[in-house]
């Protein structure tokens, strides 16, 4: 994907606008929360950040075409984490946007802070780069004169992008969770309310959800609570190993390096949280 020339912007543009439809006409997405059947299985991954190897693995691991009843969830692929490299997360970006036109009601990709970066034009900082000027000039050496309607396309996608997922067993998916000071803030209506104005700015329970840095068991617990599951699944927080149990409430997955870790869930059992740790598998292995 790299060394591949990038596409026709009029096609990106009709390719992202085709994709944020695809979201809003999910037929499991009601208001921000995508509710998963309670049959099947979901493949819930990490934070990808740009990596290309990474997320052609998870492609082929999740191999939709023979799994119709396969979920596969999807977060955060903007913005290398790589600072010797060009940021081709754009890529990613466009190849997520081809996945939810083809399967609109197996592919879901959760909307993360490094979505919202983008958004509301807020940058961040790893070791010492811009990730938002990095990004910036892989769509300007990409795209030349076309680079800014491009990105415009893409905002509109990222606009529409479902703040989290719940099965029926208890399993609540979402990037982050807030810190203890925004938990009151959160419900279940309020997931699955209608989308309206002032849903992604910096105040927003949105932000709060994707920026939150808090894992502490006291504030998983009472934010499950809120929301109505039993147990959390979230990226955001870099892993060692790929993957890391914080509290009894939670388990957060990393996709991002060698050591990327995912899940693959049946939907139609209840599993705690020792059971699915034990079903946490690598890409790389």
């Amino acid at each position: 994907m790299p060394e591949s020339a990038p596409r026709p912007a009029d096609y990106v543009i009709r390719l992202m606008a085709d994709a944020a439809k695809s979201t809003q006409k999910d037929r499991f997405l009601h208001g921000h929360l995508i509710e998963l059947p309670a049959s099947g299985d979901v493949l819930i991954t990490g934070d990808l950040h740009g990596n290309v190897a990474n997320f052609l693995r998870i492609l082929k691991i999740a191999d939709l075409p023979h799994h119709p009843h396969r979920h596969l969830i999807l977060q955060e692929v903007l913005h290398s984490m790589y600072d010797d490299t060009p940021d081709h997360s754009y890529q990613i970006l466009e190849e997520v946007a081809i996945l939810k036109n083809v399967y609109p009601s197996q592919v879901h990709i959760l909307l993360g802070n490094h979505d919202l970066a983008e958004l509301l034009g807020l940058d961040i900082m790893k070791k010492g780069r811009s990730v938002l000027r990095q990004f910036q000039k892989s769509l300007e050496d990409a795209y030349q004169f076309n680079h800014d309607v491009v990105r415009k396309a893409y905002l509109g996608f990222l606009r529409t992008l479902p703040w989290a997922a719940a099965t029926a067993s208890g399993l609540f998916i979402c990037h982050s969770m807030p810190d203890r000071s925004h938990v009151d803030l959160f419900s279940r209506e309020l997931f699955t309310a209608s989308p309206a104005e002032g849903d992604l700015t910096k105040t927003s329970p949105a932000f709060r959800l994707t920026w939150g840095r808090d894992i502490s068991g006291s504030t998983a617990a009472a934010f499950l609570q809120r929301v109505g599951a039993s147990l959390l699944i979230t990226g955001h927080h870099p892993c060692r190993d790929g993957h890391a149990q914080p509290n009894p409430h939670q388990i957060i997955l990393d996709c991002k390096d060698a050591h990327g870790a995912y899940l693959l869930v049946p939907l139609d059992q209840s599993l705690a949280q020792d059971q699915l740790v034990t079903r946490i598998r690598f890409l790389n292995f």
